[in-house]
């Protein structure tokens, strides 16, 4: 299928100013997906070995206050990659329609500004931004048009993770389908660890987006044998051998890494890209994972949903082993990497993240964000229920240990329902709604809140 490549918008590349450095860091985003805050035992009492994602902790800065803009893939990879409240063109939820999608489609993205510094830019994993079938992958914002120079994996939400899944790569200035050769956390790997072969004479920026350890629930015998756990379920024991071979493929990359010799010139980012499915979520995307100490799971903006784990190294630049738990968002992840690169962006591009170098540098104390905002609605399926029920709205603003909630079904109730107040700090399982003991701070908080809402752009209704 022949796509027609399109320009790159030419009204950002007088704003962009690129310093004179001869040697710029490479950048490696690493993204899982639907993985529980408690399936790494850096951030919980977790059963899962992963000596690599430990080794990368130990090696960087743990990041224990960090969010997603989003519970759910959708929006929270637009976030991700534009460095913005995906609210700003007017995405609540999981869209894949270009009526939906038209301006997040005139975003610039991290890869867009990379390129344009020289970064050779590769995506290998799971794209889920234009449509959630190979059959919708046919219109012209695909992942080369989005500033990604390579591309191979799957298009959509979900996949069967065995041989003989159907993948696409971008080659020759075509998109290709192929059948999966192998084992598709394995084959993500590989194909990361070549990219990283190919481009080791030149900056890259490499994104590493792991469909793992979403549903549906497949592992292979290798990773389940070693597991030493008898009180596991089998689910949970499959979820836990997926985890594992997500640890084995981020040990490849820094494997590649440092074999090349760029280990020590390379700033790598690690992260989740929302909540854990659990057992409580929607049946398509259940998988055993554990959020705790939090409430709630993917979908929700309660911590489960959107308080993540997050790992940032880059050796000689940061320190080893520190702990930064100021509040940080997967939208600094944009201006964090192109301040490594040495590129000055403008204020008038309106990133909603912020630079945390200086903070995780120890230059900069206390939070990075004032405040960060949640809104999302999430539309009922019949496949997903027995009944028919309303559509639940959700909305939440964290203000250092403050968090208020408010989850409204639409449309009956939603104009009065009260904020609910929870102090992070002594009840990170939000538990205790304590708004009546301080209504000052929620309504401030509330107030904030409208502040946000007003500028981000309007609803736009389910098709």
């Amino acid at each position: 299928m022949k796509i027609a490549v399109s320009k790159f918008l030419i009204f950002f590349i007088p704003f962009l100013l690129v310093s004179a450095e001869d040697s710029k860091p490479n950048i490696v985003l690493i993204l899982t997906d639907d993985m529980g805050y408690a399936d790494l035992a850096e951030f919980g009492d977790s059963e899962i070995a992963t000596p690599n994602i430990d080794q990368l902790c130990a090696d960087g800065v743990k990041l224990t206050n960090a969010y997603v803009s989003a519970p759910i893939c959708v929006p929270s990879r637009m976030g991700l990659l534009s460095g913005k409240y995906q609210q700003r063109f007017g995405v609540y939820n999981n869209v894949y329609s270009l009526e939906e999608n038209k301006i997040w489609f005139q975003q610039i993205t991290i890869a867009d500004v990379l390129k344009r510094a020289g970064y050779h830019t590769g995506l290998v994993g799971k794209w889920h931004l234009s449509g959630n079938s190979l059959d919708e992958f046919t219109n012209e914002h695909e992942p080369h048009t989005r500033g990604f120079d390579e591309f191979v994996g799957i298009t959509g939400g979900m996949a069967d993770f065995w041989p003989g899944t159907n993948l696409v790569r971008y080659q020759d200035e075509q998109y290709k389908p192929f059948p999966a050769p192998e084992y598709l956390t394995e084959f993500f790997g590989k194909e990361a660890v070549a990219f990283i072969e190919r481009n080791k004479d030149h900056p890259f920026f490499l994104y590493l987006a792991f469909n793992a350890p979403h549903a549906p629930l497949h592992a292979l015998d290798k990773d389940q044998a070693p597991i030493d756990v008898d009180w596991i379920s089998p689910d949970r024991r499959i979820y836990n051998a997926m985890v594992r071979a997500v640890d084995r493929n981020v040990g490849r990359v820094l494997k590649a890494l440092k074999q090349s010799n760029l280990n020590q010139n390379t700033l790598i980012i690690f992260l989740n890209d929302n909540g854990g499915g659990g057992n409580n979520a929607a049946p398509h995307t259940r998988n055993t994972a554990r959020n705790v100490p939090f409430r709630g799971h993917k979908f929700d903006v309660l911590e489960g949903g959107i308080h993540v784990p997050m790992i940032v190294s880059w050796p000689g630049q940061l320190p080893r082993g520190n702990v930064f738990s100021g509040l940080s968002s997967s939208m600094d992840i944009f201006p964090t990497a192109v301040a490594a690169a040495g590129i000055h962006i403008p204020p008038n591009l309106q990133l909603d993240g912020l630079n945390l170098l200086p903070y995780l540098k120890g230059q900069r104390s206390g939070d990075p964000h004032d405040f960060l905002c949640w809104q999302q609605l999430h539309w009922s399926r019949p496949n997903e229920r027995a009944a028919p029920a309303p559509d639940l709205h959700q909305f939440a603003l964290r203000s250092g240990s403050w968090k208020a909630l408010k989850l409204d079904q639409m449309p009956e109730g939603s104009k009065n329902r009260s904020w609910e107040l929870y102090d992070l700090s002594r009840d990170p399982g939000e538990l205790q709604d304590v708004s009546t003991e301080y209504p000052l701070i929620i309504e401030k908080l509330a107030s904030h809140f409208i502040q946000w809402q007003a500028e981000m752009h309007p609803l736009i209704p389910k098709s």
